[in-house]
This record gives C-alpha cells, sequence and structure tokens, in this order.
C-alpha cells in the first residue's frame, strides 16, 4: 500500500432492519399452530373417550384423529394466507389434506432459505404426529377404564332376565358393587332362583365396560 494511502477494507452485510425482523418472525406463529395440530387431535381424542364411553377406543381415537386433522387443515390455510399476504409464493394449503407435517415440509421447501424455526415446526410436527399415533390408543383406553362406570343394578337385571328366557326360572342376581372394570378382568355374581344357587362368572370385554357372562 503506498504511503499516506488510507485503509481499505471490504464492506460487511447490512444489518437487518427492525420492519424485516418483525416481518420474518409475524411468518412463524401459524408454522407452530399447525405443528400443534397432532396433539390437539390426542386431547380430543381423550376427552371424548372420557365423555363417551360408549363409543369404545378405536371410535374416540379415530374421532381424535380427523379433529386433529381438521385443525391442521384450518390452520395450514391461515398460515398460507399470512404468508400471501407478506410477500412470498408459499406451498399450498391443500397439502394439509395429507397431514399437518407434509404442508409444513412443503412450506419449508418453498421458503428458500427456510429459517430453522421453519425447519423446527416440521419436525415437532412430524415427531407429535408418531407420539400421538403411539400413545393414543394407551392413553384412551386408560382414561376409558378410570372413567368406566358399573351399573350394577342393570347387571343384575339382564343376567336375572337371561336366566329367566332360557330357563323360566325366576333368579335374584347378586353382583359385586365395585368389580374391576379392566378389558379381561373377571369376578363372580351370585343367581338364586327356584331352590338352586348358581355362580355367575362376569368377564370385562374392552375397556368401555361391555361384558359376557356365564354359569358355572
Amino acid at each position: 500500500m503506498p504511503a499516506g494511502s488510507p485503509p481499505s477494507w471490504s464492506p460487511s452485510a447490512p444489518a437487518p432492519k427492525p420492519k424485516d425482523v418483525l416481518r420474518e418472525a409475524a411468518k412463524e406463529p401459524t408454522a407452530w399452530a399447525v405443528a400443534a395440530a397432532p396433539l390437539a387431535g390426542l386431547f380430543a381424542g381423550l376427552i371424548i373417550g372420557a365423555a363417551l364411553p360408549e363409543l369404545g377406543v378405536s371410535s374416540a381415537v379415530a374421532l381424535g384423529v380427523v379433529i386433529g386433522w381438521a385443525c391442521g387443515l384450518f390452520l395450514a390455510v391461515v398460515d398460507h394466507r399470512v404468508l400471501r399476504n407478506l410477500g412470498e409464493d408459499p406451498a399450498h394449503w391443500a397439502l394439509a389434506f395429507l397431514s399437518p407435517w407434509v404442508y409444513l415440509l412443503g412450506r419449508a421447501v418453498c421458503r428458500r432459505p427456510a429459517p430453522w424455526t421453519t425447519w423446527a415446526a416440521f419436525g415437532l410436527c412430524a415427531m407429535l404426529t408418531v407420539l400421538s399415533f403411539v400413545v393414543s390408543k394407551p392413553l384412551t383406553g386408560s382414561v376409558l377404564t378410570s372413567n368406566a362406570v358399573f351399573n350394577r343394578d342393570r347387571v343384575q337385571q339382564d343376567i336375572a332376565a337371561e336366566i329367566r328366557r332360557q330357563t323360566g326360572v325366576t333368579a335374584t342376581v347378586s353382583c359385586p358393587a365395585d368389580p374391576p372394570m379392566s378389558a379381561g378382568s373377571t369376578f363372580r355374581c351370585v343367581a338364586e332362583g327356584g331352590g338352586e344357587r348358581t355362580f355367575v362368572v362376569v368377564t370385562v370385554e374392552d375397556n368401555s365396560g361391555s361384558y359376557t357372562w356365564m354359569t358355572l
């Protein structure tokens, strides 16, 4: 460098403007909401199972999946509009018809370069989808079991009516007040009628409380 020449340097990248930072931050909340859709479906299944135990585990889980899918679809539409209003050309919201995580994957691919938060939302959604698939049935089953109510009078009446239909004997059936209600468990009731005493074995078929019985 010649003597007396001023020092030179390469220009650095300009610092992001506050407006740009705010615009970028505004693009992510709806993505996180889409990512949480499988969790909403899991909780919906648990609530349905607790409120309507007669539906059974599979139906409660299926309804929860539908609710989670519908939430993801609605939130994908909202997110798509947010990105369009902020000047982007995002992935189409119709990808959410397949799954919320599919939409978020397309969202991340279309945003070039995509910030880490976009990929994180996709990863969270994929993880929650797998997690809800694994734990939905056991959790819903436990909710149904814990909320199953043993209708002692109804069971006794049903067994007595069936005994009368099959044998013509009017019997009085007595069952325990608080039997085990988990799927596969058994308990014994006593049927008395026609001068005879018979034991009735009741088997709980599933976590909704349905049962079968047989005399010994």
